[in-house]
């Protein structure tokens, strides 16, 4: 097994992401971060996952086809996570859909938190999840990146 961490930074219309991947898996998808013991090279398994992300934002891709390697999160984020990446493309959840769904019917507010620690922004679409009164809530710090994303994906929603 391959220790290795490779990792590329790549424009996209909502900016510069940074994608990572050790053995041929994705470890981390979004806002560039500072990785001291990875390699900047654009390998293959990296040049994949991005011309997958490319088809996305040019409305040809609806799903990723690549395997995750958690490296952290809890169980219950892991959870969240997982019904996450269920909500189809152009479809949105409410964040008390999700608890529901994991079976914390009461964890919402648990489930918005697990969503900002997420390390697969865009991959895992935590920008499907909305309030219950169809209010976007929270994306990060960047709810624009949401906006698109949501009307990319031609979601109906009360801004």
């Amino acid at each position: 097994m391959n220790k290795t961490i490779y990792y590329y930074q790549y424009p996209f219309p909502i900016g510069k992401i940074m994608i990572a991947c050790k053995d041929q898996a994705i470890i981390y998808c979004g806002q560039p971060i500072l990785l001291e013991n990875g390699i900047y090279e654009n390998t293959e398994c990296l040049k994949n996952i991005a011309k997958q992300i490319d088809e996305y934002f040019q409305k040809r891709r609806q799903t990723f086809d690549f395997h995750y390697i958690f490296l952290k999160g809890t169980a219950f984020q892991k959870k969240v996570w997982q019904a996450v990446m269920d909500i189809p493309y152009g479809q949105t959840r409410s964040y008390r859909d999700i608890a529901e769904k994991i079976g914390h019917p009461r964890a919402y507010r648990a489930v918005g938190s697990a969503l900002r620690e997420c390390p697969f922004s865009l991959l895992i679409p935590c920008h499907r999840v909305i309030g219950s009164s169809q209010k976007l809530g929270g994306y990060g710090k960047d709810i624009d990146v949401k906006i698109f994303l949501l009307q990319l994906e031609q979601a109906d929603l009360v801004s």
